[in-house]
């Protein structure tokens, strides 16, 4: 939680990616063939791509000089421009190669739920390292240079034979919209320069061309343009990252933006149809109303969550029958009236077991999480709910175990019949029973907040210490960097399909005389790779203030000393030595009056509209 890093965690997953994605190939090809080509877009495709080329090669040559004032700060600057616009169709059609040009460097293969962390300081990230904080050498940053233009060379053959027509470039637009709200106003590729704000500026501008490039001069094109050329006065107006509020232009500018571009891709049609997105097409941007799909990372058996469905998945969760001992229920756990968490610092093992359980997640939005467990090591919600029942010191039974003792019940087989009319079998079975529990816990979706209200336009709905908390949240504390607005989990926007693992360095006990990290291994559990001790996936944050306490461990009792523990810089903060925090180590330099508006933020994420439905008591029928 409340990450705040100069380094970036490494993605663990790319849940419903496509091969396209996975490889960072031509997406004409992966979309199948498009409609309405446009010769203009690829021309633009290929004149962005020349001029970032231009601009790194003058980058080149200035970081060789030793004049005063430093060329190559300028010529930074400048790159970084180009680079943002370029990023809508570079991020559109090559994600993987446009990530050694800008960071963080996300995983290639699908499948590689292994794949160990690694610093992903790359490309810009470590060019600004040695021009504006002296971390990494000029030498380093000439090196990697070289890495850049190679592959932006690579990019050209993408540039010359993809499908870039109308539609996609809408789409890619909106998602540069929120790709720079989210990650870029939070800082997340420009930390020591400072230069968010600018940088937001000039994807407004990439946004206003590349629309240009779609040759359409209907008025709702028009209207889009007026839209982005305020939207970028406005930033360059307030360039300061530390105050500029983000509230008031997600709000007044990009919200509008993003509906304009709806509408927009409405007139000139939808994209070819490529992999399946949590954040809806029809919502502009992912802080709207039912922007986000609760099923989009359900597997192919999933069942539709029906009223009749989820009633029945609420039933069996409240059913001690689902335990071997038939005395715990999900619900035991998983308590409702405290956001289907146990309050305890580790979840209590059945009777007769003593392994050391983590803490309780909540499971309010797990249905926006490509990865459960906190070392990511279920897909789905199907799977993981097998491997809990499965477990000797959570549950001690078994979905077959669970199916057969059911089955006896004629109440439950006529609740089967008619929430699945289709169903082939006569008895309940095993996958039955887990499509039937997972599709009530994507029931559980909250998303209505004091902060989804204020964000939506009612920006009376949070106090001015809470707003304050919200730019911080954005800004200065870089929370946002690993909390990802507006889920606010590691789901990585814009796509919001695959999910980080951090390494912050939890303690074992709240002793910081004498602090020793936890000896939980975390993902390095899924694979004993040296760089994944102690990495964990990122939580999401609503209803944190009712979640309590905190950490995989529960070390924390308070949402103050989480704050403190990200204040001081995490393991390294304590003197805890971890070679692979991803963490940054600097302490933030809070004053106690942020610290104060930050958990202020964190408390108007509160959304209890999930208790209205979970209010069923444990009992048989």
């Amino acid at each position: 939680m409340l990450l705040s890093r100069t380094v970036r965690g490494v993605v663990i997953a790319l849940a419903a990616s496509s091969l396209c994605v996975a490889v960072g190939c031509n997406r004409g090809e992966a979309r199948g063939v498009a409609a309405a080509l446009s010769p203009r877009g690829r021309a633009y495709f290929e004149r962005n791509r020349t001029d970032l080329a231009a601009s790194l090669a003058t980058l080149d040559t200035a970081l060789s000089s030793s004049a005063q004032p430093d060329p190559a700060v300028r010529a930074f600057r400048d790159a970084r421009v180009a680079y943002k616009h370029a990023e809508p169709l570079l991020m559109y059609y090559a994600p993987l190669r446009a990530a050694v040009i800008s960071g963080p460097r996300p995983e290639g293969d699908d499948d590689a739920l292994d794949a160990p962390l690694r610093s992903a300081s790359i490309g810009f990230q470590v060019i600004e390292a040695a021009l504006f904080d002296g971390s990494l050498t000029r030498d380093s940053a000439r090196k990697e240079l070289v890495q850049m233009r190679r592959v932006l060379e690579e990019i050209r053959a993408i540039a010359r034979s993809n499908v870039v027509d109308r539609p996609s470039l809408v789409d890619a637009g909106r998602l540069q919209l929120t790709r720079t709200t989210v990650l870029g106003l939070a800082g997340m590729d420009t930390d020591p320069s400072g230069d968010a704000v600018v940088e937001a500026a000039a994807s407004m501008d990439a946004i206003r061309l590349l629309l240009d490039a779609t040759a359409d001069s209907r008025e709702a094109r028009v209207d889009v343009d007026t839209l982005l050329r305020a939207a970028a006065a406005h930033l360059r107006s307030h360039p300061d990252f530390v105050s500029f509020d983000r509230l008031h232009f997600i709000v007044a500018y990009a919200n509008p933006i993003g509906d304009a571009l709806v509408g927009l891709q409405l007139s000139v049609g939808e994209p070819p149809p490529g992999p399946r997105r949590v954040w809806r097409t029809s919502a502009g941007t992912p802080f709207a109303a039912n922007a986000f799909d609760p099923s989009a990372f359900a597997p192919a058996h999933a069942r539709q969550g029906t009223p009749a469905l989820v009633s029945l998945g609420e039933r069996l969760f409240f059913d001690p029958r689902l335990s071997g001992s038939g005395t715990r229920s999900c619900a035991t756990c998983h308590v409702p009236a405290k956001m289907f968490t146990d309050g305890l610092a580790r979840a209590t093992p059945l009777p007769g077991q003593h392994a050391s359980l983590r803490n309780t997640p909540s499971l309010i939005n797990v249905a926006f999480e490509p990865l459960l467990f906190a070392e990511g090591r279920a897909r789905s919600l199907e799977t993981q709910i097998g491997v809990v029942l499965a477990s000797k010191a959570e549950m001690g039974s078994s979905v077959d175990g669970v199916a057969i003792a059911i089955e006896t019940d004629s109440a439950y087989r006529a609740a089967f019949a008619a929430a699945l009319p289709d169903r082939q079998s006569v008895a309940i079975t095993a996958l039955e029973v887990r499509q039937v529990l997972a599709a009530y816990l994507r029931s559980l979706t909250a998303l209505d907040s004091r902060f989804d209200r204020a964000v939506r336009g009612d920006t009376t709905a949070l106090a001015a210490n809470e707003r304050h908390g919200f730019n911080l949240f954005m800004g200065k504390a870089r929370c946002a960097t690993c909390h990802f607005a507006p889920l606010f989990n590691g789901v990585v926007p814009p796509d919001y399909r695959s999910a980080e693992a951090e390494v912050i360095g939890v303690p074992a006990s709240r002793d910081t005389l004498h602090p020793r990290l936890d000896a939980d291994r975390g993902r390095a559990n899924v694979e004993l790779v040296p760089n994944n001790q102690s990495a964990f996936k990122v939580p999401g944050l609503r209803n944190v203030a009712l979640t309590a306490p905190y950490m995989h461990n529960g070390v924390f009792a308070t949402l103050e000393q989480v704050v403190d523990f990200y204040d001081r810089g995490g393991a390294a903060g304590l003197g805890i030595h971890l070679p692979s925090q991803t963490l940054a180590p600097t302490p933030l330099k809070l004053t106690s009056a942020e610290k104060k508006d930050l958990v202020a933020f964190l408390r108007a994420l509160t959304d209890t509209t999930s208790l209205r439905r979970a209010a069923m008591p444990a009992v048989r029928n």
